[in-house]
């Protein structure tokens, strides 16, 4: 039986995730500047 679910390429970057080859999720590494993936962060001002 399969979810209704699927996971999407911008839902799972958005949780820091990329799929590796093979197939296993693993963390994107920020400090890697070839990546496709642009990190996005909160700013601090926006917590007041």
């Amino acid at each position: 039986m399969t979810t209704k679910y699927k996971s999407s390429k911008k839902k799972m970057a958005s949780l820091g995730l990329k799929k590796n080859e093979n197939g296993d999720y693993t963390y994107i590494d920020e400090n890697d500047k070839n990546s496709k993936f642009v990190v996005v962060k909160r700013t601090q001002d926006r917590e007041k």
